[in-house]
């Protein structure tokens, strides 16, 4: 008699504790309802834009292609702008484009701070993250 409580307790804690685990294979798989973004190769940003770009979607578990920007044939394509003042980067922009869906764009947070000085060019990895968090948002850490 004393066994069924007890049995009915232990598989209690067993599917409790199953379904609070945090697996990221889901997150990795197909969060996004997509496994690949085409990145349209722009000439006219610096090289350092592009592998910070490419590498913070590959971060996020989605395989990238790089493409023209005369190339139709991917489902998610993403475009992106870089203004740069010397080595500083001032302004930057992120297009997002899905078949049937309208186009997401984020652009380059503004510091609402007093002006300071701009950031180089090799410090702007952390902005181009965060553009890509807020262009494709997921609850895993980076």
């Amino acid at each position: 008699m004393k066994a069924i409580p007890l049995l009915t307790l232990c598989s209690a804690c067993v599917l409790v504790s199953g379904c609070a685990s945090d697996s990221t294979d889901y997150y990795l798989r197909d969060s996004f309802g997509f496994k690949e973004v085409c990145l349209v190769d722009n000439k006219n940003v610096p090289p350092s834009f592009f592998i910070a770009l490419r590498q913070a979607i590959q971060d996020k578990g989605l395989q990238v292609r790089t493409v023209s920007k005369t190339e139709q044939s991917c489902p998610v394509t993403v475009y992106y702008e870089a203004k740069y003042n010397l080595a500083y980067l001032k302004d930057a922009r992120l297009l997002l484009t899905t078949e049937g869906h309208p186009t997401d764009i984020v652009n380059l947070r503004k510091n609402v701070e007093p002006a300071t000085l701009a950031d180089p060019a090799s410090d702007s990895e952390p902005k181009i993250r965060d553009m890509v968090n807020r262009l494709l948002p997921r609850g895993t850490p980076w």
